[in-house]
């Protein structure tokens, strides 16, 4: 869901964190972002309350 099509999304939010890290830091910085990936999540009754749809 927060990966967007393509991964555009994952991408924007990295970037937008990274630009202001880098503000706070006052230096360029290199942010590694990791995505887990929980096979079957719509049909996990946990799944759907972890990631607030309940």
């Amino acid at each position: 869901i927060v990966i967007g099509a393509g991964g555009k999304r994952i991408k924007k939010i990295g970037s937008w964190a990274r630009s202001d890290i880098e503000k706070m830091l006052g230096k360029h910085i290199y942010l590694h972002l990791k995505v887990r990936v929980d096979p079957d999540w719509r049909n996990k009754e946990a799944a759907l309350k972890q990631y607030g749809y309940k």
